[in-house]
């Protein structure tokens, strides 16, 4: 069996490529409960997110990777390894317009490389909200937070901070999803 949370992100994953509208952070405001995970400085020493998915179930991690897709009204999201390139980030003439879909990879390495991450409430159920506060596809960030492995070994990061650390230019020719 898949946890819902794998589920949400293979759909993601699948229907995503080339398809802006599939994969993006609502024009709206994040839930206010969401803005006071924002942390004001870095969190420190980050693990990549292959290696804090090999190293399993930990109480404390900081995990560093980039957007590549947003789940529309939850506080949702894949992280992706810094080590696999957005399209377009290493071959300038690739003129992808959808960079954040990692749709010039194959789907074996999308799913190698890329981590779920979810906001929780008190209850322990994702967060809904309109928007994540302040981070966009393809946003660099770190995550502190809690790393969870099911028992069918899908693994997720539960969130308790998030630090943008870097907003790529991107060429005038991509155009955010609005």
């Amino acid at each position: 069996m898949i946890r819902s949370s794998s589920v949400s992100f293979l759909c993601l994953v699948l229907a995503a490529c080339g398809d802006p509208a599939a994969s993006h952070a609502p024009a709206a405001k994040a839930n206010p409960e969401l803005q006071k995970l924002v942390l004001a400085t870095d969190p420190g020493e980050a693990a990549g997110v292959v290696d804090a998915k090999v190293a399993g179930a930990k109480d404390r991690v900081v995990v560093l990777g980039r957007i590549g897709s947003i789940t529309p009204g939850r506080a949702q999201f894949t992280m992706m390894d810094i080590e696999m390139p957005y399209c377009g980030e290493t071959n300038l003439e690739d003129k992808c317009p959808t960079p954040w879909d990692y749709c010039c990879e194959g789907k074996d390495r999308i799913t190698r490389n890329s981590l779920v991450v979810e906001v929780h409430d008190a209850a322990g159920k994702t967060f809904a909200t309109p928007a994540l506060p302040d981070l966009r596809l393809v946003d660099k960030v770190k995550v502190t937070g809690k790393v969870t492995k099911d028992e069918y070994g899908n693994v997720l990061l539960i969130a308790t901070g998030l630090f943008r650390v870097e907003r790529p230019k991107l060429p005038d020719y991509v155009k955010w999803p609005q």
